[in-house]
């Protein structure tokens, strides 16, 4: 009995609110827009967005013998090097597997596997890597144009 009456007492202790003595209110401020609110690329001549880039038609300087991945959506292109230009495609699959397939489909098609993720064809060539991405596999193709 004598528990159970020391246990209401700290419970009902526990409960108080806070009474004059207690935290002040907290103070708020308001405040303007953001600094950068007004900051923009429209007028940036390199920035592309990605609703720009994915789902868009391939570069028209991409080789047509090069074959593609009937699951893949392009996500980004342009100019890697000098006289060289990239494709980057997103495949649904994991890299292992995208890179078995899509190297037997490359060479299916005429190109021959060099070193270092090369492919040559014609006196051409191109250079395929992959890596992990979001989802899936990312395959980026540099070519000549």
């Amino acid at each position: 009995m004598l528990a159970a009456l020391a246990l209401a007492v700290t419970l009902a202790g526990g409960c108080r609110r806070a009474g004059p003595g207690g935290p002040p209110p907290l103070e708020t401020e308001q405040v303007g827009a953001a600094i950068d609110v007004a900051v923009t690329t429209d007028y940036d001549v390199q920035a592309r967005s990605a609703q720009e880039i994915v789902g868009s038609k391939l570069p028209a300087s991409f080789p047509a013998d090069v074959p593609l991945d009937a699951s893949s959506s392009l996500i980004n292109h342009g100019p890697a090097a000098p006289g060289r230009d990239f494709i980057e495609l997103s495949v649904p699959a994991e890299p292992s597997v995208v890179e078995r397939r899509y190297d037997a489909q490359l060479e299916a098609a005429g190109w021959r596997r060099g070193a270092g993720g090369s492919f040559q064809r014609r006196g051409r060539t191109i250079v395929v890597s992959y890596r992990q991405g979001t989802p899936g596999t990312w395959v980026r193709i540099e070519y000549q144009v």
